[in-house]
């Protein structure tokens, strides 16, 4: 499907989500591997934050299409939930690693 912006907003908002769900992975492979505490606890923190990147990732694939599609028919929508995801994913992670270091300290 055709349009008509000559920047290619559409593929460059797909990538950039891409890139962003991509550094969320990282961050929390990052996480897994660096940060001290019970090992199940921090598998299953990484792991919660683990399934934003991955929705983050599928849903700019999937949504580059009706990105086309609404740049066509001049309504672009706003897809708000995938920052709110992204936004909670790094507070979790944040969190998480303050207080498993602060208690790693304690002992």
């Amino acid at each position: 499907m055709r349009h008509d912006d000559p920047g290619l907003q559409p593929e460059r908002t797909s990538l950039a989500w891409m890139r962003t769900g991509a550094a969320l992975g990282a961050v929390v492979l990052l996480f897994m591997r660096f940060v001290p505490g019970p090992g199940p606890v921090v598998a299953a923190v990484g792991l919660l934050c683990l399934v934003p990147s991955v929705v983050v990732l599928l849903s700019a694939r999937i949504g580059h299409r009706a990105r086309v599609r609404g740049f066509v028919a001049g309504d672009v929508g706003r897809l708000w939930w995938r920052n709110i995801t992204v936004a909670a994913a790094v507070v979790v992670l944040a969190t998480a690693t303050a207080v498993l270091i602060a208690v790693d300290g304690l002992a």
